[in-house]
């Protein structure tokens, strides 16, 4: 009789922790749900602490990959260097794909060079909105720099969009970790004046 009373006291317990985690994904997930705030005011102790450790989970999970991705455009921009040195070396020999005119190659110098300062304030905690202004800015000039080149075949389009792919997801992983930082530091003070009233 015991062990059949521990057996369902265990699988009770089992059962309302999946439930919680269950919940607390659902949090996360952020479809048709009140705000953090409001569902972590209905929570106990025990499945508050668990949501802030999710949520720290997941944005440690973010910045890690969002590091690795900052490496990419570092690959991009030696490709860049190595090719722009090969045609200097060769007095404009024949590359891999057409370039017309030396335009479109400083150009892509300068846009690499504002690339890379734009990553360097995102990477910050410079997160405003002036350089929110400043991205959307770029994003405008590098879609008139995609239409003002002479493009011909899918390599050559894919070149010039580069820049502009890699800052709008940059962009976009930046501002979801800094949302995440700010869920968790709200509700962080929140339990912290919970627990000194």
């Amino acid at each position: 009789m015991n062990r059949t009373d521990d057996e369902n006291n265990a699988a009770n317990s089992k059962e309302r922790q999946l439930r919680s985690e269950l919940e607390a994904l659902s949090l996360l997930s952020g479809e048709n749900n009140p705000s953090l705030e409001t569902q972590y005011d209905s929570m106990n102790e025990m499945e508050q602490k668990r949501l802030i450790e999710k949520l720290t989970l997941q944005t440690q999970a973010d910045i890690q990959a969002f590091s690795m991705f900052l490496k990419l455009p570092t690959v991009a921009i030696l490709v860049l260097k190595l090719v722009f040195a090969y045609s200097y070396v060769t007095n404009g020999s024949i590359l891999p794909f057409r370039i017309l005119t030396e335009h479109p190659i400083m150009a892509t110098e300068i846009s690499v060079v504002i690339l890379q300062f734009t990553l360097y304030l995102l990477s910050s905690e410079r997160w405003n909105y002036a350089i929110k202004g400043c991205v959307l800015l770029l994003l405008t000039a590098d879609i008139a720099h995609i239409l003002a080149c002479s493009c011909s075949g899918i390599i050559e389009v894919i070149w010039w969009m580069l820049p502009l792919i890699n800052l709008a997801v940059v962009c976009y992983a930046q501002f979801n970790m800094r949302r995440s930082r700010d869920d968790i530091e709200k509700l962080a003070s929140r339990a912290y004046h919970d627990k000194n009233d």
